[in-house]
């Protein structure tokens, strides 16, 4: 499933669409498991390395495609996002939400996690969650734009990743690499693609009146 987020206002009738995929190129590095040093008799010896996900034909997971352009034309939709701390792992790994969208940190594990969350070199929120099924909002702490890195001052092996935008015109990609922007108005516009492990790449792009802009992303391990 690809996860797309949308304005609550009806799309235009001169709205189009972008859509393509990531893909990586080259064989990904080999990465073993990361290795667990604390709380190891709930969360195990070790959890996956999700840096790299590939599916089919090289399609990369987890990449976030986004217009560059601040284009606010209505209020953000009534969306719940949840970060979940999950096996000791930030579930999911990467997300993408609008400025106002809810945002919960919940703890699904027995175990104490204290969430902490940077833009930048500043804290946005740092959290004690030592109880199972505690959830927190922090809807008011996302006010800027901009790229939150997640850690867990308990576990430091835990990471994640909020992309917070002032629009709606992003995806994160699925387990195929592929992303698809619905209802984006017409015009000129500067296309982004992010990886956790990559440099940002850019693609100038124009959208006509309902059309659909294909657009591809090459990425090389680093």
């Amino acid at each position: 499933m690809i996860a797309i987020f949308s304005l609550a206002a009806q799309p235009s009738v001169d709205a189009g669409s972008i859509v393509g995929k990531v893909h990586l190129i080259g064989a990904p590095p080999k990465l073993g498991p990361v290795k667990v040093t604390k709380d190891q008799d709930y969360c195990g010896y070790a959890v996956p390395d999700e840096t790299y996900i590939i599916g089919p034909n090289g399609g990369l997971k987890n990449a976030v495609v986004f217009i560059e352009q601040s284009l606010r034309i209505s209020p953000p939709s009534l969306r719940e996002h949840i970060l979940d701390n999950n096996g000791c792992r930030f579930v999911p790994h990467v997300m993408a939400m609008i400025t106002g969208e809810t945002l919960i940190i919940r703890n699904s594990d027995p175990k104490l996690h204290i969430v902490h969350s940077y833009l930048e070199q500043r804290t946005v929120f740092n959290l004690s969650l030592p109880f199972q099924s505690q959830q927190i909002e922090v809807t008011q702490r996302i006010t800027t734009p901009g790229l939150l890195h997640v850690r867990c001052d308990t576990h430091a092996w835990m990471r994640g990743y909020i992309h917070v935008f002032d629009h709606a015109f992003f995806a994160v990609t699925d387990e195929r690499g592929t992303f698809r922007i619905a209802d984006v108005p017409e015009g000129k516009y500067t296309l982004k693609a992010w990886h956790e492990a990559a440099r940002i790449q850019t693609r100038d792009i124009t959208v006509g009146g309902k059309d659909e802009v294909k657009i591809s992303f090459e990425f090389t391990a680093r």
